[in-house]
């Protein structure tokens, strides 16, 4: 079920190809049913006469469940290309990852040069519809990047900053103080986050020895301005893009 206007919220699973161990084991404990479904099997069912006899499987429900086969794109066009319309036309939207460490978070929203995540593929999505409109709309984007690590807000982008606290004005909630860089396409929005992500907080863990431990959050505004002759007025939204740590 891919979002409609009629959702406000969309909650998606990413199954993410089995490890070493699990191919080595033959043992797949994890199954995406009709796409939207996953089901979680013990195990150690198959092994004991008295377990097999209750089932210990478990089963959620998902607006979308994406199996290990299932690729980026396959991804973003079920969970964020419907709303870079909705961001232009003067929407928030906000699209977040959550999950254990490493289940491949950071890889679904970054990616790879042969395989972009969901930033790279909004952010392309966003210039090229901006392009596009260009005879009827004047739009200029600027991006922010910071990380919330122990309850400290850092700004990523500008590393002699202090830590920055949180405001509230008219507008809502505010960073004050985080610094606003301006771009015009998607190389420059992530060569800035790569500078950023250089001074992420990590840590080595069991399963990751580079598992990123704070919450990321880059946040794309694009600023719109009526160039017909017959509305003149300004709108100003913003998508942002989580990267959360794991467990």
């Amino acid at each position: 079920m891919k979002p409609t206007e009629s959702h406000n919220l969309t909650v998606v699973c990413r199954v993410r190809p089995p490890s070493e161990d699990a191919l080595r084991d033959k043992k797949r404990i994890v199954h995406v049913l009709d796409g939207q479904m996953v089901i979680l099997t013990d195990p150690r069912d198959e092994d004991d006469i008295l377990r097999a006899k209750r089932s210990h499987e478990k089963k959620f429900m998902f607006d979308v469940a994406f199996d290990s086969y299932h690729t980026q794109l396959d991804v973003y066009l079920a969970t964020t290309k419907s709303l870079i319309d909705s961001v232009l036309d003067g929407f928030n939207a906000t699209v977040f990852a959550y999950g254990p460490t490493g289940t491949g978070k950071t890889y679904t929203m970054l990616g790879t040069d042969e395989n972009p995540g969901i930033m790279v593929l909004a952010l392309n999505e966003i210039f090229a519809v901006m392009r596009k409109n260009g005879e009827s709309s004047l739009y200029t984007v600027s991006m922010s990047y910071l990380e919330v690590y122990n309850e400290l807000i850092r700004d990523l982008l500008c590393p002699d900053s202090p830590d920055l606290e949180l405001r509230e004005d008219s507008s809502g909630v505010t960073v004050a103080g985080l610094t606003e860089v301006g771009a015009s396409s998607t190389k420059e929005v992530m060569d800035l986050l790569m500078d950023g992500n250089k001074r992420r907080t990590t840590e080595p863990t069991f399963i990751n020895q580079t598992s990123s431990r704070s919450h990321a959050v880059l946040q794309v505004t694009v600023k719109k301005t009526e160039t017909s002759a017959i509305s003149h007025g300004n709108d100003k939204h913003r998508q942002a893009v989580y990267d959360r740590p794991g467990w």
